[in-house]
């Protein structure tokens, strides 16, 4: 809780020595190995070995559905989408059985199976508001993981329109607004959201990293970015907007050292293809192949990386 992260796993590990099959050391043990890149093959060993403990345990509470989430997201993040699907499909009833139907439409999704994907969605049954602002959410994702950008735009301006002040729908509407370089309602439902949680910094962010990589009004792209970074200063994306945005206003030295911290916090990508175009700038043109190549290889299909 207090983000001792390597102080936790060493705890648990003394638990386990104890306790080879301790059902919480397992779980605990499995969430902290998700930290970092794929492949999870650590958490997919704890979370194998707590399902294969609570087939011993006799008379827990403990459930297998949580587990099987975080199996299916293992998967999903090697591309392993029919061993994800599986999974999920495990997840039969119960608390988690709407956010494994969610996480179902979304995998098949990127399987380019869109017209499954939404059928599933329409045919499930939201239980109240939130979970069917959820669903909206999800298939507006559906229709984005295909590039129908158009049309997930539509979903949520049309969610919108229900329920103007929800600030999930305004997020990612002026993302996908963005998509359809629609900029001028991108800032307007950014601002929006601003006025709403003036202390999200994630609407900041968006704005000026998308006036940056534009290479348009650096100075005020700069303040946006700088605002969500004093709200958010371990976040990597905003690290990682704010080398772009010193990058673009020409201070590569700057821009390096952000971009580097941005990928030792998270090492993505898109914030990889930022590293290598700095790296480049600077003559560095071997270190900028060798970034390019290692993301490329994780990433394949990375727009940042295509464009």
């Amino acid at each position: 809780a207090d983000e001792q992260r390597a102080e936790a796993v060493t705890q648990f590990e003394q638990v386990l020595a104890q306790d080879a099959e301790n059902l919480d050391a397992l779980f605990a043990l499995g969430v902290l190995a998700l930290d970092g890149r794929p492949p999870h093959k650590r958490a997919r060993g704890y979370f194998e070995g707590y399902l294969q403990a609570l087939e011993k345990a006799a008379g827990t509470t403990h459930d297998p559905d949580p587990a099987y989430l975080n199996l299916a997201r293992i998967a999903e993040d090697e591309r392993r989408f029919d061993e994800s699907l599986q999974w999920l499909k495990r997840v039969e009833d119960g608390p988690q059985a709407f956010i494994a139907r969610v996480r179902q439409a979304i995998v098949l999704a990127k399987m380019q199976r869109v017209d499954e994907a939404r059928k599933l969605l329409a045919d499930t049954s939201p239980a109240g508001d939130e979970q069917r602002r959820q669903l909206t959410l999800a298939d507006a994702q559906v229709l984005r993981e295909v590039r129908r950008f158009e049309e997930s735009y539509r979903v949520l301006a049309s969610a919108l329109e229900r329920s103007p002040q929800d600030a999930t729908l305004l997020y990612d509407a002026a993302m996908a607004a963005e998509k359809i370089d629609r900029i001028d309602e991108m800032e307007r439902l950014l601002r929006q959201l601003m006025q709403l949680k003036p202390d999200e910094p994630h609407a900041y962010n968006a704005l000026g990293y998308t006036l940056a990589d534009r290479n348009q009004r650096l100075q005020e792209a700069y303040e946006l970015i700088d605002k969500a970074l004093k709200l958010a200063p371990d976040d990597a994306h905003i690290v990682d907007s704010m080398g772009w945005v010193h990058f673009r206003m020409g201070n590569f030295a700057k821009a390096r050292e952000l971009l580097e911290r941005a990928y030792a916090l998270r090492p993505e990508a898109d914030i990889g293809a930022h590293l290598g175009e700095v790296l480049w700038a600077m003559g560095d043109r071997d270190a900028a192949r060798r970034i390019w190549r290692q993301v490329r290889a994780e990433e394949p299909d990375n727009e940042t990386l295509s464009a």
